[in-house]
């Protein structure tokens, strides 16, 4: 099966299946590992993929997208307008026009491919790019256009508007999609009520590496805490977990809280902001790396503390408890509930001594052990990517063998 991949991908996440270096090509667009975890194993089980991704380092002028091939994979580059609001060049912002510049080129490229089957990731532009070939199609929801738009949006007016102009995107999306999945249950029921067909559930997959380098855990000595958080925004709340660990290692001087994602490096927002609530001592900010590192990084910390207010489903989580570590994250906070399962704490992460007591309770030896176990069993019977791939191959063979929409 020749199987259309589509969605924001990063260079240096993506490279080692290429063969090249991640200097000699475009920078892509981060934020979706997943994608190439998927990729991974389509191309293991011998299928031919092409992604098609965007990138804002390719001039705009370049009517061919950038392409790079190595035996069934295919990875294609499009230009993506810098600036949102801003004129580029002559060209209007992209969020003016609703990417159409953008989706032009991704559908023009698919359509060259010319796939069985597109897989579109997010409920935006990529879709829209790939409803638009005509292809038979599946669009996978990732997020929750209107809770993004409430949370992201809050701030200043141009954010709002622009979170509000994706849910446009959204909608029509989900109106004329005619096979849509969902990462979670959380997430279908987020979504349902949009789309014109039944939404089905195929969770994220975890990448092999994640579990190949975890293992049961025994109660550490070193207590090291660790957080993926990519951004200082309302909706990572990460606020309350850093001062929970302030208080905890009062008692616990030993411990360590290991800070990675975007605005959580050396200098940036994060550290500045515990230094000014005199709080950053035992902190360490590592701030934004390639995934397999950042993975590498996790594998070395004891507990993973997640304070996100919601998630549609938590990849982070589901990679530390692919490695066997227990895990403290929001008891209300969407999808996390459902990944999590018992292989943590639950708590209020907008309250910071319900995290401190919740980070107490899983490193008591007995709770630790167990909660590192049911951790790796869980995601190694419901996240692996064989699992995830083998659903996404029945939505595949479902969508080619639905007849074309009215559409």
């Amino acid at each position: 099966m020749h199987i259309a991949i589509v969605g924001p991908i990063a260079t240096a996440d993506i490279a080692h299946l290429l063969n090249v270096s991640a200097t000699s090509l475009p920078i892509g667009r981060a934020g979706a590992p997943l994608l190439v975890t998927l990729i991974s194993e389509l191309l293991r089980l011998g299928h031919q993929v092409s992604a098609f991704t965007l990138s804002n380092d390719i001039p705009l002028n370049q009517q061919e997208p950038t392409i790079v091939k190595a035996g069934n994979f295919m990875l294609s580059y499009s230009p993506m307008r810098p600036h949102a609001w801003r004129f580029n060049g002559l060209r209007l912002g992209r969020i003016l026009d609703l990417y159409t510049f953008e989706r032009g080129h991704l559908q023009r490229a698919i359509a060259q491919a010319s796939p069985d089957v597109v897989h579109a990731h997010w409920t935006y532009e990529y879709a829209l790019a790939a409803l638009k070939t005509g292809l038979p199609h599946v669009v996978t929801c990732h997020d929750s256009p209107y809770k993004v738009a409430k949370f992201y949006g809050k701030g200043r007016p141009t954010r709002s508007l622009y979170r509000w102009l994706r849910v446009l995107m959204a909608r029509k999306v989900l109106r004329e999609a005619s096979c849509v999945t969902a990462v979670s249950s959380y997430m279908k029921d987020e979504v349902q009520n949009m789309a014109s067909v039944p939404v089905s559930v195929i969770p994220n997959p975890v990448d092999d590496f994640s579990i190949s380098i975890g293992w049961v855990r025994k109660a550490p000595s070193s207590m090291s805490l660790a957080m993926v958080c990519n951004g200082w925004q309302k909706l990572k709340n990460p606020q309350p977990a850093m001062k929970a660990f302030a208080k905890f290692k009062k008692g616990h001087p030993v411990a360590k809280l290991h800070l990675y994602g975007h605005d959580f490096g050396v200098g940036q927002t994060a550290e500045a902001w515990a230094k000014q609530q005199n709080i950053a001592a035992g902190m360490t900010f590592h701030g934004a790396m390639p995934h397999k590192q950042l993975l590498q990084e996790l594998s070395t910390a004891d507990l993973l503390l997640h304070s996100s207010l919601e998630e549609s489903f938590g990849l982070s989580i589901a990679e530390a408890m692919g490695m066997g570590l227990p895990i403290v994250a929001g008891e209300s906070s969407g999808a996390v509930p459902w990944v999590v399962g018992g292989s943590g704490v639950l708590c209020d992460v907008r309250q910071e001594n319900a995290i401190k007591e919740a980070i107490e309770h899983v490193l008591i030896p007995t709770n630790y052990t167990r909660y590192s176990l049911v951790a790796r069993g869980r995601v190694q019977a419901m996240f692996t990517a064989s699992a995830v791939t083998d659903a996404y191959l029945e939505a595949y063979k479902t969508a080619i063998n639905k007849k074309p929409s009215s559409h």
